[in-house]
């Protein structure tokens, strides 16, 4: 007689007996994890610890608290694709390197900009306007760096997984049930409190889900779509 394999404490619901229930979630945490859950599809991997931080308030359902590892699960695999993508290492690398010499001239620069202006030191006062220009610089070298290895990093993404469309193809399609579910909750909720959608609009980044109106498209440094949704109900 065949014995079902144990299941390991933490690991959640085995991936063949998975179906994912959002029902007792609240809209905000719906929506976040809409936004969240989303992102993953284009492997745009969101920090994960807000959920983490909700469960050690009691704020998570029993029922979410349950499903979340298996979820985990699937999104870590996400996650996992990025750094092995050819190049990203190093780009990553190379983004840090500069990161951190712009803090380290910011941390000089400014400390020193403020002890001179308070105290009057002259040597210090004599140099004001290239330690302003220093400390400035640093802040938008790291801004200006950062976000253009962002981008860097995100199409050597884009195209890696392009270029392997079967890459993860069940568990795409795991995550758009779940978004899918997640905006057919938050319409239910939205009309069970009197809740106009207009004022809880949501960040989404595919255009590909039913009871969703775009209101704006990416453009420029938005990189996502703003959109409305529908609580009417969903015709057979």
């Amino acid at each position: 007689m065949s014995q079902k394999p144990k299941k390991k404490k933490g690991l959640g619901v085995p991936l063949s007996e998975f179906k994912f229930d959002p029902s007792e979630l609240d809209l905000k945490l719906t929506r976040s994890l809409i936004t969240v859950i989303d992102g993953y599809r284009i492997y745009r991997c969101f920090d994960l610890s807000f959920i983490v931080k909700r469960q050690k308030k009691g704020e998570l359902p029993r029922g979410f608290i349950k499903q979340y590892p298996t979820m985990r699960g699937i999104l870590h695999k996400f996650a996992a694709v990025g750094p092995s993508v050819p190049g990203v290492e190093k780009t990553l690398k190379h983004r840090q390197i500069i990161a951190f010499a712009a803090l380290a001239l910011l941390t000089i620069s400014a400390p020193l900009l403020v002890f001179g202006w308070i105290f009057r030191v002259d040597w210090i006062v004599a140099i004001n306007i290239p330690l302003a220009l220093i400390a400035v610089g640093s802040v938008f070298l790291s801004a200006i760096t950062n976000a253009w290895y962002n981008r860097k990093v995100a199409w050597a993404i884009f195209e890696y997984t392009s270029n392997n469309s079967t890459l993860l193809a069940k568990e795409h399609e795991m995550l758009f049930d779940w978004v899918q579910s997640l905006i057919y909750h938050a319409a239910r909720i939205m009309r069970m409190e009197d809740i106009k959608p207009d004022k809880k609009l949501t960040k989404f980044y595919n255009n590909d889900f039913k009871g969703v109106e775009i209101i704006q498209e990416p453009s420029g440094l938005r990189k996502h779509y703003t959109m409305k949704i529908i609580t009417k109900h969903r015709k057979n």
